[in-house]
């Protein structure tokens, strides 16, 4: 009976040990930022209410410490990164100067490429504007076509390499720039209070909003040349311990990829068409990682 009983206690610390080692260690002066409060406070408290928050909840479950999460604006958590404190942040969209001074991670969460939305009680786009699948040709030509519209921009802020280039080409008094604490509500919010004519989203997060406005109606256009997926990622300060750390978080979203819950934790957020794109878009960068 006793070595019956030594040998269960023996696989039970054997298993722990595992799951010790398993665990990604976060070295104990490495800080998480971020922008949005509502990403912050869910994020402290252990929940999620979207594809962000819960795959950030998916893999902070494999960190070996419980990290708190701490609300600093944008522009100030790459401040401090670039004078040397050892900080990640998440949910960050790759760009050629971030990717040349920050480390990212793969990515951790997946998203429907983004949209340009037009409130709907405005006139539709000319034709002439949209190539033959119905997208824009490119957000540039369409604020030259219309000189007395905004662009809702918000600050510190990449939409990836292609549409930062096109909105780098707007005139100053065409782009709307936005600094506002609550990131999401404030951004779509001044939206749909008409202070813009066109803004740029994920399709998730307004659909996720206009639960909300079920006043609010607008219309969308894909933009050529912008990316069908945008991928977000963990990214930290260069510093050699955060390179281990960026690893693990490597390894560990090289598993999670093939768990249902990753799958899940995007599908339930989305429609049955955009979910099957996106599940489709997962899978095939799983494989391509296992080969």
């Amino acid at each position: 009976m006793a070595k019956g009983i030594w040998r269960y206690s023996f696989v039970l610390i054997f298993w722990y040990c595992q799951s010790c080692a398993a665990a990604i260690h976060v070295p104990i002066q490495l800080e998480f930022q971020h922008y949005d409060p509502q990403t912050v406070q869910l994020s402290n408290a252990g929940r999620y209410n979207s594809i962000t928050t819960e795959t950030n909840f998916l893999l902070f479950k494999q960190f070996s410490r419980s990290v708190p999460v701490i609300e600093v604006p944008i522009a100030r958590t790459e401040h401090m990164m670039d004078s040397g404190a050892s900080i990640c942040t998440m949910d960050r969209v790759k760009n050629s100067s971030r990717d040349a001074k920050y480390l990212f991670s793969k990515p951790v969460n997946f998203y429907l490429g983004y949209r340009l939305y037009q409130l709907a009680q405005f006139p539709v786009l000319a034709a002439e504007l949209l190539n033959e699948q119905g997208q824009v040709k490119s957000i540039a030509q369409v604020m030259q076509a219309l000189p007395q519209a905004k662009l809702l921009v918000p600050e510190h802020f990449s939409f990836g390499e292609t549409l930062d280039q096109q909105i780098r080409q707007l005139p100053a008094k065409q782009i709307l720039p936005l600094a506002a604490p609550h990131y999401h509500t404030n951004f779509i919010g001044m939206f749909a209070s008409k202070r813009a004519d066109f803004v740029i989203a994920y399709p998730t997060e307004m659909n996720l909003f206009m639960q909300s406005k079920p006043e609010l109606h607008t219309r969308s256009y894909g933009i050529a040349g912008s990316p069908a997926l945008i991928t977000g990622h963990v990214m930290c300060s260069d510093t050699a311990r955060n390179r281990q750390f960026i690893q693990a978080v490597d390894q560990a979203l090289t598993t999670l990829y093939r768990e249902k819950s990753f799958l899940l934790a995007h599908t339930r957020y989305l429609g049955k068409q955009e979910a099957e794109q996106v599940s489709r878009f997962i899978r095939q960068y799983a494989d391509k990682e296992r080969r």
